[in-house]
């Protein structure tokens, strides 16, 4: 199993948002962090645990990630319309979008910013000797 900020970089890499300028994970790189010239998202790895306990065991992995969206000054599309897609595109593909949070100003930069948890139930496949 890939990990989940793996996962959905490639989701994301994979799912033609125009509006998305520079996609980061765990970290964003110097030359991004006061660019307000550009929409960075940013994947970090919010939960990682065992679920389902059955025969003395756990049977799936609880996976999610936390999807920073910095949006650049000049935003030159529909925000509402982009994250509206952006969460149904998650849903599409295996992800459940557990909270979206409101709407900030990030205090450094002034850029408005939007966090969104996704999560899944990954299963674990048994291994035979």
């Amino acid at each position: 199993m890939k990990l989940p900020v793996l996962q959905v970089k490639e989701l994301l890499e994979g799912g033609g948002f125009k509006w998305i300028d520079h996609l980061a994970t765990t970290n964003i790189e110097p030359e991004f962090i006061d660019d307000t010239s550009k929409t960075v998202v940013l994947v970090t790895e919010s939960d990682f645990q065992p679920g389902h306990y059955a025969n003395a065991t756990f049977k799936f992995m609880l996976v999610g990630c936390e999807i920073q969206i910095f949006y650049k000054k000049n935003v030159d599309f529909d925000i509402a319309n982009a994250e509206i897609e952006l969460q149904r595109f998650f849903i599409a593909n295996g992800w459940q979008v557990e909270i979206s949070r409101e709407h900030d100003y990030d205090p450094d930069t002034g850029q408005l910013t939007k966090t969104i948890y996704i999560d899944k139930q990954e299963p674990i496949l048994e291994r035979r000797n």
